[in-house]
């Protein structure tokens, strides 16, 4: 039954995703890869946190970075599509709204009257809003390193000519 969950979740992350696309003018060829994107890494994400695997939501998130940012590198490399235009959104469905949620509510609180908790309310806006800035940085950190790791600065730029120059730039 959890299984099933997270494939519905992974269905919802792929939907969210195609919207975003949709939302962003993605162009309609990428559509599909969006949505094979997305589906990958809410499966990854909400797989990892079954209670069978155990994962934390920072590591599962960054590792559901990591399966967006590589599939997308694959897929626009493939298509001659600009690998940004698959994995920006296919990743936004993975950002912690229920953790900004509280972490500004909580801060709305602790501006109002001192009630009996207020320590208590102190630590659970400081857990989520640390809990936000970590799952942000993993998201970033998965969807960069594929880019870094192959350093793409255009899918689209032209073979090397035989005498070695690029287009008739000098590589040195």
């Amino acid at each position: 039954m959890e299984t099933l969950d997270a494939l519905f979740k992974g269905l919802w992350c792929a939907l969210a995703a195609v919207g975003f696309g949709v939302l962003f003018n993605a162009p309609r060829k990428s559509l599909w890869m969006i949505l094979l994107v997305g589906f990958l890494g809410g499966m990854t994400k909400f797989g990892l946190m079954l209670p069978a695997v155990g994962a934390r939501i920072v590591f599962a998130t960054f590792l559901a970075g990591l399966v967006i940012g590589f599939s997308g590198v694959f897929l626009g490399n493939w298509k001659k599509i600009i690998p940004m235009m698959i994995t920006i959104p296919s990743v936004i469905p993975l950002v912690p709204g229920v953790f900004f949620y509280r972490s500004i509510l909580g801060l709305i609180s602790l501006t109002q009257e001192p009630e009996q908790n207020y320590t208590q309310l102190v630590n659970q806006t400081i857990y989520n809003g640390t809990m936000s800035v970590f799952v942000l940085l993993a998201i970033t950190l998965g969807v960069v390193i594929p880019l870094i790791l192959f350093k793409l600065e255009n899918v689209k730029s032209p073979l090397p000519a035989k005498d070695g120059l690029r287009s008739g730039k000098n590589t040195f």
